[in-house]
């Protein structure tokens, strides 16, 4: 009879232990909750494109070699306030491009990063060509797609961690950042 009680937790046991595994397996799969299948969570903030160009400095480059390949350069550097979709100011965005012209064409190296009040901090770099140097032109070579992770946590972060598909556009005089969640929500 003990034997047979001692199979029943057992068989107990594991069933339980079954079926916290499958749970946290639906829990670690961002699109599922309890009522089915939703959206992943996207969050949407953008900045004015003449507020950024009103903040740029420039950093003076020169060629270090005598017989260098660049033809011009710039390295100019910006911020502007960030908004969300209710039009409210909620952080800022920074951004630096060093700029290389050489016979081949413009490529820009561009550092990006972004603070939201609500913890969202993320940087990313972006690479591109560029047709000119003109400031609108540099401006909106921010226009990218990328994976970034929430990697600075200051004070309580809600976002340390977590992961997101970046879309980076650019319409009506205006820069968006859109942040899909596609990690773990915890």
């Amino acid at each position: 009879m003990l034997i047979k009680q001692d199979i029943g937790i057992r068989q107990s046991c594991l069933r339980l232990f079954l079926f916290l595994c499958i749970g946290f397996l639906f829990l670690q799969t961002p699109s599922f909750c309890a009522t089915g299948f939703k959206t992943p969570q996207t969050f949407t903030y953008y900045l004015y494109i003449a507020d950024f160009a009103q903040s740029f400095i420039e950093i003076p480059t020169s060629n270090v070699s005598g017989e260098s390949s660049t033809i011009n350069s710039s390295y100019l550097a910006g911020r502007a306030l960030v908004y969300d979709s209710n039009n409210q100011q909620v952080g800022t965005c920074s951004a630096s491009f060093l700029c290389m012209q050489n016979a081949n064409g413009i490529y820009t190296d561009i550092s990006n990063f972004l603070s939201v009040d609500s913890g969202l901090v993320v940087s990313w770099l972006t690479p591109s060509t560029l047709i000119n140097l003109e400031l609108d032109s540099i401006i909106n070579s921010m226009v990218t797609e990328c994976m970034v992770t929430a990697s600075t946590a200051i004070g309580v972060n809600p976002f340390y961690g977590q992961t997101f598909n970046l879309i980076v556009s650019s319409k009506n005089e205006k820069i968006y950042f859109d942040f899909t969640r596609t990690g773990t929500l915890f």
